[in-house]
């Protein structure tokens, strides 16, 4: 919750500067592993609850899941 106040009182650059350094090193762990990374009940609920605060066009630059990824995680959690 710190973490997240934090955030919130950051300039624009330092937020921007961080999501490109970001970015780079998912990009470098991709390498490193040479597969899909696999995502756990809590890190699919995480990106389902931050994917409501992103516009649809932005969401392809930001998330590492389509929508529609995210959609079928949440049909698979209620059983359907």
């Amino acid at each position: 919750m710190f973490d997240l106040l934090t955030v919130l009182v950051r300039s624009d650059l330092s937020k921007d500067v961080e999501v490109l350094v970001l970015r780079h090193e998912n990009q470098v762990l991709h390498r490193q592993l040479g597969s899909r990374p696999r995502w756990g009940g809590a890190d699919r609920l995480w990106l389902a609850a931050l994917s409501r605060l992103i516009h649809r066009r932005r969401s392809a630059e930001v998330f590492p899941v389509t929508p529609a990824t995210i959609l079928r995680w949440a049909s698979q959690s209620r059983g359907t």
